[in-house]
């Protein structure tokens, strides 16, 4: 299949992209930036990968993350691979822009630009109720079932999107912490993870956030 490159700076949709087309549940491999940087050996780790068949998915997904950090010899170790990619295998780079890979990169490619959505107005009153919620360690373990017989992916997408908007309500770093742990839920909840242990965990480990002292300045002490 030709390879993708998915251009967009928002992880939300990207997941949202890659659940749709049903990328993530026939996921074989990806790779991430380490301290910044995707070097040749994971770019190889990825080739290698690629060399077995995997019959248990009906097209083999191999994912590279924040392709834009892949060193220029990751890129070029990388360019007869996505030419000869078989039928039953897509390749997927994922960029803010795809002018920040290599010329050779995108022209064995195809560009898919994920449009910015516009976020629904915030629920102050919502964002409360949920940092409440999770203060409390008896209500993080139980809360996972109500959320489960809901609409969980709904949920987690309107929490997301509350705490990008707050600002008050939460420090930075915790609301970062938090949006990531969603994000990763959310992810777990498209794949083979147990939907209520991946609930669970989203929701334990933010009420550890929550909960935690922020740690006072020096200066102040």
């Amino acid at each position: 299949m030709i390879p993708l490159i998915i251009e967009s700076d928002d992880e939300s949709i990207i997941i949202q992209y890659l659940t749709d087309k049903y990328y993530l549940q026939n996921l074989v491999s990806q790779v991430r930036p380490i301290e910044n940087s995707i070097g040749l050996p994971a770019i190889k780790y990825l080739i290698d990968r690629a060399k077995f068949t995997h019959p248990e998915k009906s097209t083999a997904v191999f994912l590279i993350r924040d392709g834009h950090l892949i060193t220029p010899a990751g890129q070029n170790a990388l360019l007869k691979t996505l030419e000869e990619s078989r039928i039953n295998e897509q390749f997927i780079i994922i960029a803010p822009n795809h002018h920040l890979l290599l010329e050779t990169i995108v022209s064995r490619c195809q560009v898919v630009s994920l449009p910015k959505t516009t976020p629904a107005p915030l629920n102050q009153s919502a964002i409360r109720n949920f940092i409440s919620f999770l203060k409390s360690p008896s209500d993080s373990v139980t809360g996972s079932d109500e959320i489960l017989a809901s609409n969980p992916k709904e949920t987690l997408k309107q929490i997301i999107n509350g705490l990008k908007q707050a600002n008050r309500n939460l420090p930075t770093t915790k609301r970062v912490r938090i949006i990531s742990l969603a994000l990763e839920c959310l992810s777990d909840l498209d794949g083979n993870i147990n939907p209520k242990l991946a609930m669970d965990h989203f929701l334990l480990q933010s009420g550890k956030i929550i909960r935690k002292p922020a740690k006072m300045n020096p200066d102040h002490a």
